[in-house]
């Protein structure tokens, strides 16, 4: 996957569930059969899990043990994952900073971490964050997210890593998970305006 510009992300609001599992460390890239090819993850890129990465220096008799919490994730092609209970959805975002808020040192003044995803990536390779996306919560992307600008109050659904062009209908197919675009806000940090960003309430069909 070629680097994308004007990528980010930031989770906005989360009911604490499933905090446990929602951020997880892996690597992007491409899996052919057992053979993992690394490669760039821009910020927000839309991902879902393959296969556990076996722990290094570490084996059984025939088979390595292998780390639970530590995955590879490859492109998400759509929004469908089955099988998952509750408010999960099985699509997660890579998470190139943190999903929390940091306040100034006086408490004057919150930065707005997404801000500082703009343009970031997880080099190829190298382990990242991926933050699951879960059904009620918000989340606010770059406009190199969506495959187009999206339009507010419409919905989105997720195709090669990317929320999908706007639409007037949400996507009716049982388990698909898709977006709602709900408004767009500026990527600030302090005084600066670091470009537009988009929150997408998530929902599955």
């Amino acid at each position: 996957m070629a680097y994308i510009a004007n990528t980010a992300f930031e989770v906005k609001v989360h009911n604490g569930i499933y905090d446990g599992i929602q951020n997880v460390a892996g690597k992007f890239g491409a899996m052919s059969g057992t053979t993992f090819t690394p490669d760039v993850c821009s910020a927000g890129f839309l991902c879902t899990q393959d296969s556990l990465i076996p722990s290094q220096g570490y084996t059984t008799l025939t088979n390595p043990i292998l780390n639970g919490n530590t995955w590879y994730f490859v492109e998400a092609s759509s929004g469908q994952v089955d099988g998952l209970p509750g408010d999960r959805t099985g699509i997660y975002a890579s998470n190139t900073y943190n999903v929390h808020q940091v306040v100034s040192a006086n408490g004057d003044m919150k930065y707005n971490l997404g801000a500082n995803t703009l343009g970031l990536a997880i080099p190829a390779g190298e382990f990242g964050d991926f933050t699951e996306l879960k059904v009620g919560e918000q989340y606010k992307f770059g406009a190199g997210n969506f495959a187009s600008v999206p339009t507010v109050g419409q919905y989105v659904g997720i195709a090669n890593g990317l929320f999908t062009a706007s639409s007037s209908t949400a996507p009716s197919t049982a388990g698909t998970v898709y977006g709602q675009v709900l408004k767009s806000e500026a990527f600030n940090e302090g005084a600066s305006f670091w470009g537009t960003g988009y929150i997408v309430k998530i929902f599955r069909a």
